[in-house]
């Protein structure tokens, strides 16, 4: 999805703000690319835990001030209106911010800022299948550890209360079950 609404291998680092799913699953696959520095930047140590290895730095978004101006990309995954804002900071003039997320509701931003250190805003939804089956069939990217629970399908109610509980990552519901 990011790499066909932007070119990232010219990057030499990349930060990817929010320590859901899809931020840790964004920063899984930026670092399969190799050769690109990636930090995931998040508000949960459990979330972040996951997500932390050899390819992925992770560091807590209220330890991040001496990364202002540092990334050459910043991707944006955190679903929040204070997270563009932060994206602002993280990112060096010239350098690009790609919004995964949807927000609700209108964003408030500081456009001189991005007109000023001429700062390429990008938005990037859903990328191809077919490169995300491969990853995933290669084991390039694991996803199991994403799976916070799963329930029976007559679990169903319980599943989706669970689901919308805070901190909880994926919960599956099992047909065979």
């Amino acid at each position: 999805g990011i790499d066909e609404r932007f070119d990232v291998a010219a990057a030499e680092n990349v930060a990817v703000i929010g320590d859901g799913k899809l931020g840790i699953l964004c920063a899984r696959s930026l670092a399969a690319k190799g050769g690109i520095q990636v930090t995931l930047i998040g508000r949960n140590a459990a979330k972040l835990k996951l997500a932390d290895s050899p390819e992925i730095e992770t560091v807590l978004a209220d330890q991040a001030t001496n990364l202002r101006g540092h990334f050459d990309v910043v991707v944006e995954a955190s679903g929040s209106e204070t997270g563009f804002a932060f994206a602002l900071e993280l990112v060096k003039p010239r350098g690009a911010i790609v919004l995964k997320s949807t927000y609700h509701g209108l964003a408030k931003w500081d456009a001189s800022r991005v007109v000023v250190n001429e700062i390429t805003i990008v938005g990037s939804r859903c990328g191809r299948f077919g490169p995300a089956i491969e990853l995933l069939a290669s084991n390039q990217i694991k996803v199991a550890d994403l799976i916070s629970e799963e329930f029976p399908l007559s679990g169903g109610v319980a599943a989706f209360e669970r689901a919308a509980s805070r901190g909880v990552l994926k919960v599956l519901l099992n047909m065979g079950k």
